[in-house]
């Protein structure tokens, strides 16, 4: 009897595991994870613009660039910036990772390889700033970008994703 009810739990902390974990095709399709990354704040600027260093992995340079954009967004949605100066907000515009998981299709579109995040984000500069070659099959670059936090925010509002500001709840 014993022997079962220990089989029972190591199978239930065997499937609770593969609950909370994306599989290759759906990490494939979102393009992003969950703090994969590193930020950094530099600064704000004008119409509610936060300037940060992201860092991004990709098998190529361009690849790297385009993730680190993708995790740009990313941080500012779902992470805060809480290290760097001080002037970005450490405060995610969306706290509730269950909107995340609740709305995975609309975020796996959102972040597709020319979705709408590309709307909110801008290269700071002449490019990549640092690119590391992590090994044969893997680039680690580093960006300054910018992010429009105002009209991202307006837009998942939009979307009803996040509660206008002074709703009632």
């Amino acid at each position: 009897m014993k022997k079962i009810g220990y089989l029972i739990f190591i199978f239930g902390l065997i499937s609770s595991f593969g609950l909370y974990s994306q599989s290759r095709k759906e990490s494939k399709i979102a393009g992003y994870t969950i703090d994969n990354y590193e930020v950094e704040c530099l600064g704000t600027g004008k119409n509610d613009t936060e300037l940060f260093k992201i860092w991004g992995y990709g098998r190529k340079q361009d690849d790297a660039v385009i993730q680190a954009k993708r995790n740009a967004v990313h941080a500012i949605i779902f992470k805060g910036i809480s290290t760097g100066i001080a002037g970005c907000s450490s405060v995610p515009i969306i706290s509730d990772i269950n909107i995340e998981n609740n709305n995975l299709e609309f975020f796996n579109n959102f972040f597709d390889k020319d979705g709408e995040y590309l709307r909110y984000v801008e290269i700071s500069g002449e490019g990549a700033e640092d690119v590391i070659k992590v090994n044969t099959r893997m680039y680690k670059v580093s960006l300054a970008v910018s992010v429009n936090r105002g009209r991202l925010n307006s837009y998942l509002v939009q979307k009803k994703l996040v509660k206008a500001f002074g709703s009632q709840f």
